[in-house]
């Protein structure tokens, strides 16, 4: 059929690369190349490997980030939960990139400021003495308005040997992405309240308590090998093999149970 070839040749034309089938029919119908109706254009373009050009999906920059020691990379980003009574409750935790452990939260009723993390990072610094470290410690936020202003100035007026700098994800300036406190909002929302609500702030607040402890004493990350995050905090290794022993013996034991079983002679056949 003449008229296919036709099509073929407007479909694999270099130059008609990226124009709609609606286009390429209209533009050969005008020009006299063919002569047919608009679906049975479609219908042969298809067969013959008419493809509309899709722009590229952009490449993610989620890049992740592993501390080397306590305290080195910090964390924090705001998520929002609701209350039966009280409405919605911002929530923003800091997190220790080394350990995974939450050094500090804190929530509010309304959309925070600047000025909500600048005093939940002074919280979170005095109570756990970072101060009076030594090494740099490095803050990864996000682009919000809450990460700026005031909390910026508190982190410039921080004076010497202490070196703090904050530093903005997925950006030039820093390719780190925050999924690191995303991943907290997660596992508070999905394995901590599990699709629930508090029934008020006071309870709010006391859930949140209540998860931060769990979290950091009774929670452990697969990477950790039995240990949880306060106590990676606080200075213990991961050790892979840190239940070899206690396997080991286990499956003798087992072995030995399974053997006498095997052996008594009243085991049916």
């Amino acid at each position: 059929m003449e008229e296919v070839g036709s099509i073929e040749e407007v479909v694999s034309e270099p130059s008609n690369f990226g124009k709609t089938k609606t286009s390429l029919y209209y533009d050969s119908i005008r020009k006299g190349i063919i002569a047919c109706g608009l679906s049975t254009f479609y219908k042969y373009a298809d067969l013959l490997g008419y493809e509309k050009w899709r722009k590229p999906k952009a490449k993610r920059r989620d890049v992740g980030l592993r501390a080397t020691r306590p305290y080195g990379w910090l964390h924090v980003d705001v998520t929002h939960v609701r209350t039966e009574k009280d409405g919605m409750q911002y929530v923003a935790f800091v997190k220790d990139n080394y350990s995974k452990a939450i050094l500090g939260f804190k929530t509010i009723s309304e959309r925070p400021g600047s000025g909500f993390i600048r005093d939940l990072f002074e919280e979170t610094f005095k109570e756990h003495k970072l101060f009076d470290i030594a090494d740099p410690i490095n803050i990864l936020t996000d682009g919000g308005s809450e990460n700026k202003g005031e909390f910026v100035e508190w982190v410039g007026r921080i004076k010497a040997p202490l070196v703090v700098r904050k530093l903005t994800a997925k950006t030039d300036e820093c390719h780190f992405s925050n999924n690191m406190s995303e991943s907290t909002h997660s596992i508070y929302k999905s394995e901590y309240l599990r699709g629930k609500f508090s029934i008020n702030t006071k309870r709010h607040l006391r859930d949140l308590e209540t998860f931060v402890s769990y979290y950091n004493e009774n929670r452990f990350p697969f990477e950790f090998y039995g240990l949880t995050p306060y106590e990676v905090l606080n200075g213990e290794k991961p050790d892979r093999g840190k239940f070899k022993e206690e396997i080991q013996i286990a499956q003798k034991k087992r072995i030995e149970v399974n053997r006498k079983f095997n052996a008594c002679p009243l085991v049916c056949a």
